[in-house]
């Protein structure tokens, strides 16, 4: 017969695994006074045995925290954020934490407050924002009554933890790489609005142009979506200023570039080189595989995960992640070399 798991209790376990329920509890909730290691793993297989499984309610209760977090995502579809969650829930795992995940998108560019109160009601801890928009953050603070941290940022903020990529020394070494390599008619694509005013991105692709003395490309604006890519493209390339090199400003914009070149029959790298910035899976399994300045998202979990649990200072506090340049076919150079963007540091 299966028992019914909803009438295990902890004198069952206690009976079961030959000890009182103040032990069951200490190895349930670890501590707070401790138990030998073979008495705690009698417990912990009688609880397997019996299909005990804690009430995640009253040890909140008890303990003032229910181990768990809110994830607010600019958009899950975009395969950077996916491969981001990843991280930030395998991370949170390692530290005995969950995450609840609420997807920015459904609100458009409207009030956080929703997704923040759905979320808060279910008792998160502390929240993760990957906000959408640049504007959202003054928001978000004041409608976040838990600590919380911006886990994309472009840089510091006052009064604001949070972690980002050194997106604008990225986006200066991956274009300094092209000039290097004979491109000297560098095309931006960039989403209409950025993560920065101006965008990280931007401010390094133009830094490597003043860098070398060479004159910008044109920089064509459009939505950071396959569909912004693809069309921003088609525009480049009837446009009347020559282009024998594009930097897009995320993957999925280079996705959309992509196509667009293909179908125009223009050879990549041969016509036209293509690189891209964020560096996820996407990128590597295009074709021709793109090189990309690619975003620690392993190291920027962690840290993001670190500083939530650390103190909050007054004036704030900013983690900085180097990107990596990674060389690939779309820039036609030989596929041996990957190199760091900068060191990782700490404003």
């Amino acid at each position: 017969m299966t028992r019914d798991v909803r009438s295990v209790t902890r004198a069952d376990v206690a009976r079961l695994a030959g000890v009182s329920s103040a032990v069951v509890s200490y190895v349930v909730n670890d501590g707070p006074r401790p138990v030998a290691a073979a008495t705690a793993l009698r417990v912990r297989e009688a609880m397997d045995l019996l299909g005990y499984r804690p009430n995640a309610s009253a040890r909140a209760l008890r303990t003032g925290t229910t181990q768990t977090l809110g994830l607010v995502l600019g958009d899950s579809r975009n395969p950077f954020f996916t491969e981001y969650t990843f991280e930030l829930v395998k991370a949170a795992a390692g530290l005995g934490k969950h995450v609840l995940i609420g997807d920015a998108h459904q609100y458009g560019q409207g009030d956080p407050a929703a997704i923040v109160e759905a979320l808060v009601a279910r008792q998160v801890d502390g929240l993760l924002f990957a906000a959408p928009h640049h504007g959202w953050t003054s928001r978000l603070a004041a409608a976040s009554p838990v600590p919380f941290v911006l886990v994309d940022a472009p840089g510091p903020m006052p009064g604001v933890r949070s972690v980002g990529s050194a997106a604008r020394a990225g986006a200066h070494e991956l274009t300094r790489h092209l000039i290097a390599d004979g491109r000297r008619h560098v095309a931006l694509l960039i989403g209409e609005e950025g993560f920065g005013h101006p965008d990280p991105r931007e401010a390094g692709w133009l830094s490597a142009h003043v860098e070398a003395a060479v004159r910008p490309g044109p920089v064509m604006r459009t939505s950071f979506t396959r569909e912004g890519g693809y069309a921003g493209t088609v525009r480049l390339l009837q446009g009347q200023e020559q282009v024998d090199a594009i930097f897009a400003s995320n993957d999925l914009q280079a996705i959309g570039a992509l196509r667009a070149l293909h179908e125009h029959g223009r050879p990549i790298p041969g016509d036209i080189a293509l690189v891209s910035y964020d560096g996820t899976i996407e990128a590597e399994f295009a074709w021709p595989p793109l090189t990309v300045a690619r975003q620690n998202v392993q190291a920027m979990a962690r840290a993001a995960l670190d500083l939530l649990a650390g103190p909050q200072p007054s004036a704030g506090r900013h983690v900085e992640i180097a990107t990596q340049l990674i060389i690939r076919a779309s820039c036609g150079c030989p596929v041996a070399t990957t190199t760091a963007s900068a060191r990782a540091k700490e404003s």
